[in-house]
């Protein structure tokens, strides 16, 4: 508790206002703040109390409201933090679901850990979304959630149409979220891809033969 004190303390010194403060451990919103006439009242991730010096100065500007937003270093601070937090045990693995009419998402993604990282991710898989035909505005094929450590597989890819290379293809590009990560730039923009991310997507065995066929059948895969 002393030490909580002593942070309050700095970041009540920092920022020249009375703060009632609250550590959270919170998967989304890291900083958020209330500005009230009796006090600033101010939620925190956790990540924030090791904290360099310079961060808690650009977290006390925006308590201020000097900045009514985020920084980008301050943003780039919790994105590097908080791959550090493991939150895969709110997980219900119940309700994870592998098992399709054509794949197997747990044996394809232990094919790819396998050949391509030497079996050292420890990631869960799961199927999301249906399968019934309909006219889309945009095509998601995967997601991965990396706080929970969830890589999420669209069901139309549970078909024949599409081939096993292409899968395999998508859950390799969906496991390369967590080896490399999304980086934010001096002016803010967050770079899901970076230069890393896409040098390593090529060394898949199938790059190539995959993103030929996406480029042919992308004006049927909205209609799916």
């Amino acid at each position: 508790m002393e030490d909580l004190y002593s942070f309050q303390r700095e970041i009540e010194e920092a920022t020249k206002k009375k703060v009632q403060l609250r550590i959270n451990n919170n998967r989304t919103t890291m900083l958020s703040v209330k500005w009230e006439p009796s006090c600033t009242k101010v939620s925190m991730h956790k990540m924030f109390l090791n904290a360099p010096k310079n961060i808690i100065e650009e977290v006390a500007c925006h308590i201020r409201q000097v900045n009514s937003n985020v920084t980008p270093a301050v943003r780039a601070y919790i994105e590097e933090n908080i791959l550090k937090h493991d939150y895969s045990y709110t997980l219900d693995l119940s309700k994870l679901q592998t098992k399709g009419d054509v794949y197997d998402l747990k044996a394809l993604y232990n094919e790819v850990n396998d050949e391509y990282f030497n079996n050292l991710l420890n990631l869960h898989i799961t199927w999301f979304g249906d399968k019934q035909r309909r006219r889309r505005s945009r095509v998601t094929f995967g997601l991965y959630h990396a706080s929970t450590r969830l890589i999420k597989i669209h069901r139309m890819l549970d078909r024949t149409f599409f081939p096993d290379y292409l899968v395999n293809f998508v859950i390799y590009h969906e496991m390369l979220h967590h080896v490399c990560p999304a980086h934010t730039m001096h002016t803010g923009r967050q770079k899901i891809h970076t230069e890393e991310f896409n040098e390593r997507e090529r060394q898949h065995r199938h790059y190539d033969r995959a993103k030929r066929w996406i480029d042919t059948h992308l004006d049927k895969l909205f209609m799916m």
